[in-house]
């Protein structure tokens, strides 16, 4: 039979007709306890008989339809129906058998079936704590034991107090006596223990089935207790217990399971507060030894005992988590590197003490910025870089002493907070805190002079609330160290303005590659010996939908600060080699030169990236040229080496873009794996009327040339200038003079209407 929803299948008419029966015969059960019907009953025991028969019967008949019809849960309910069907089949074997026998038999095979019920009803429970809870942790183990061991000592104390060895007869006799006392101590535990360890959630499914089978074990004492003080009585309120048991159990089956994302567990509090209530209920039980008519069983007490043992260890570990989540927490606000609060920490510092400054007083924030510490962390290394940070943090922490809280906010900058600071005295403490950072620092026998740029902010002038006070300060950062002042006081809206907008064209920035607003243009490479265009150089714009096109030196250095490079770079790749596939399909093999930042080459994953646009765009790589700056040298210089290598080895050509204007070292043009130098505009508009333009563009090809490099001159802005590079020897130019960067489309007219374009032959590519 396939599987239907639970909402499908309770609608059938058969099951609610079963539904009904079962509500029948609830009712008609709790009647028979009353005393004028069960007087009627006890002449009419047939009817009595089939009352009971026909409970038992149609409860497990209808969880056997639940598993049947429903696949969630299904194994668990398939354990419950075959235990729920032993316990009706002993229960009808024990009415139209055993009770008819004189002597009636004692252990009987209904006593086999009863017993069969357990092991069921322990799977069942098992399978759907499993299905809630797959992963269960110490604290929840110790949760389930305190939880199953209280349980037990309590129905232990129901089922043991005043039985002796001699009560259990001898042989089968005493084992079945003994299992039925002892099956229920551990469902029991298992009951209250499940629910602890599925972290007491409350769904419905577990919470009916669980109170069903609470009830169930709880008639059962109450039977036993009635049966060993002579006062049983059939069709007593004992057999509306089960009754009322069965249609729980009955009704949890039919319960729509809730989907992970539903089930939840109970509050934190409930999780703290039961284990501990059934701790102290475990030791009331103990203590209740001095006082009780019959001393307390011995099962009672080490299981009582057990229960307080798991609460003291439980207790123990809470204390322990505590102590690591404050550990965690004192971790998660200080610096690893320093031990100075982090930025988490200074924020929270700074908001509480806005917030406890009514009426406000004047507070102020500085951000220090350490210059050019990127060349220091990158020329010796970031071992030495970091020792130069401790070194810096505890300078700095002597020098602001008690005036401040001095925070490390990542990086190389620091934040400092000051209470009660006007802006002459912040001014004042920022100056102090500079002239420290100036004297040398001796690391391994070199003397390092640190400078930094420091702005300040005040509380109220500068801003009323944290984010505002930062960002004043921030932009003051900006201006002491675009001005080189060391030293700036926020001015207020000027700032503020400026800052603002950075943020917002930042913003845009996200929004526009999201939507795909880049454009490339295009500036032609000219082959100087055969007078071609052989290549092109893609030169990025931004398409703003409100201010049009956005040149790259507004949005480009906003996106290196924002760690956007990697995705602008690809965005880029992608547009580049999609044109070159469209020029080749019309017959222009074209070369597309795309330029790489420094924070590119720090990205190991580039050159699959460039691997797999070459592939999906179809583009042999000798088509594909990367131009890097001379700054790869100031960051990770070795990384940066062995991504180069990478993309050399797959067949693309590189260029050291600018240079002359970086690191220009002979060290580095040596082991670099690149192609081609491309000279500096600097040095190329001037060739033709600066002697010493001209000596330096000279000397720059022949170095190119017997470094096995071409050279590549942009800026050529003058036939003159055309002409000398020509007498030179140099390889390819590109300037305002050719052309300057164009759309694709008007590229390619611009490329026709000149008919200048040539494949290049193979050695001139080499």
């Amino acid at each position: 039979m396939a599987s239907l929803t639970m909402a499908s299948a309770r609608g059938r008419w058969w099951l609610r007709a079963a539904f009904g029966l079962g509500v029948v015969l609830l009712v008609a059960q709790i009647l028979a306890a009353v005393p004028v019907v069960r007087s009627w009953l006890e002449g009419h025991s047939g009817t009595r008989n089939a009352l009971q028969d026909a409970v038992y019967l149609l409860a497990a008949a209808l969880v056997w339809a639940r598993a049947a019809l429903v696949r969630e849960d299904r194994g668990a309910w398939l354990l419950m129906a075959g235990g729920l069907t032993f316990y009706a089949a002993g229960t009808v074997y024990w009415i139209a058998v055993v009770v008819h026998l004189d002597p009636m038999p004692y252990p009987s095979a209904a006593d086999g079936m009863w017993l069969a019920y357990y092991p069921f009803a322990y799977g069942a429970v098992y399978l759907l704590l499993r299905a809630r809870q797959s992963r269960i942790s110490l604290s929840t183990w110790l949760d389930g034991l305190i939880a199953a061991s209280c349980a037990a000592a309590f129905a232990s104390v129901a089922f043991l107090t005043g039985v002796t060895a001699e009560s259990f007869g001898v042989g089968l006799s005493m084992l079945v006596s003994v299992a039925y006392p002892v099956s229920d101590i551990v469902l029991a535990g298992v009951l209250l223990g499940s629910w602890a360890l599925s972290n007491w959630r409350l769904e419905r499914v577990w919470t009916l089935l669980l109170t069903g089978m609470g009830i169930n074990t709880v008639a059962n004492a109450l039977r036993m207790l009635e049966t060993n003080s002579g006062v049983y009585l059939p069709s007593g309120w004992t057999d509306v217990l089960w009754t009322v048991a069965l249609a729980v159990i009955v009704l949890a089956a039919w319960q729509t399971p809730q989907s992970s994302s539903e089930r939840r567990p109970a509050r934190a509090l409930v999780g703290m507060v039961l284990p501990a209530a059934l701790a102290y209920a475990s030791m009331l039980l103990l203590l209740s030894d001095n006082w009780r008519a019959h001393p307390l069983p011995f099962v009672s007490s080490v299981l009582a005992a057990t229960a307080i043992t798991g609460a003291i260890v439980r207790m123990l570990l809470t204390v322990r988590t505590v102590e690591k989540l404050s550990d965690a927490r004192r971790q998660a606000r200080t610096d690893d590197l320093t031990g100075l609060p982090n930025r988490r920490r200074f924020l929270e510092i700074l908001r509480r003490s806005l917030s406890e400054s009514d009426p406000p007083v004047p507070l102020a924030v500085a951000i220090i910025d350490l210059d050019r510490f990127k060349e220091i962390n990158d020329s010796f290394g970031h071992h030495l870089g970091d020792r130069l940070l401790r070194m810096v943090a505890k300078r700095l922490s002597e020098a602001i002493g008690t005036e401040g809280t001095l925070a490390r906010l990542g990086g190389d900058e620091f934040g400092v907070i000051m209470q009660n600071a006007d802006p002459v005295r912040a001014q004042k403490v920022a100056v102090c805190l500079l002239t420290a950072l100036r004297r040398p620092f001796d690391l391994d026998q070199i003397a390092l002079h640190v400078d930094a740029s420091i702005g300040v902010a005040v509380h109220p002038d500068h801003g009323s609330d944290h984010s505002m006070l930062l960002r004043q300060a921030d932009n003051a950062m900006y201006v002491a160290k675009n001005d080189h002042r060391g030293v700036a006081l926020a001015t207020g809206a000027a700032d503020d303005v400026a800052g603002r907008q950075r943020l917002t064209t930042l913003e845009e920035l996200r929004v526009g590659l999201d939507r795909g607003e880049l454009a490339l243009h295009y500036q032609p490479q000219m082959h100087l010996a055969s007078g071609t265009v052989t290549g092109v150089e893609a030169l990025v714009r931004w398409d703003h939908p409100r201010r049009g096109l956005v040149f790259p030196d507004v949005f480009l250095p906003l996106a290196e600060h924002a760690g956007l490079m990697g995705r602008l770079t690809l965005q880029v790749l992608d547009i580049a080699l999609a044109q070159s596939r469209d020029w080749r399909a019309d017959g222009l093999d074209l070369v597309v030169a795309v330029n790489l930042s420094a924070s590119n080459l720090q990205d190991t994953t580039l050159p699959g990236h460039v691997a797999d646009a070459l592939s999906r765009y179809e583009v042999p790589p000798a088509a594909l040229h990367l131009e890097v700056t001379e700054e790869i040298l100031m960051r990770d210089a070795a990384r940066a080496t062995a991504v180069l290598e990478e993309l050399r080895e797959m067949g693309v050509r590189l260029a050291v873009d600018d240079y002359g204007t970086g690191y220009s070292s002979l060290a580095y043009l040596h082991a670099l794996p690149v192609d081609d130098l491309k000279l500096d505009r600097a040095f190329v508009t001037h060739c033709d009327t600066d002697p010493r333009s001209a000596a330096i563009v000279k000397s720059t090809v022949e170095l190119a040339h017997n470094l096995g490099m071409r050279m590549i001159a942009e800026g050529v802005e003058s036939e003159a200038a055309l002409d000398r590079l020509r007498d030179w020897d140099c390889d390819l130019v590109q300037g305002y003079h050719l052309s300057r960067p164009l759309p694709a489309d008007r590229f390619t007219a611009w490329l026709a209407e000149r008919h200048i374009f040539a494949q290049v032959p193979s050695e001139i590519d080499t």
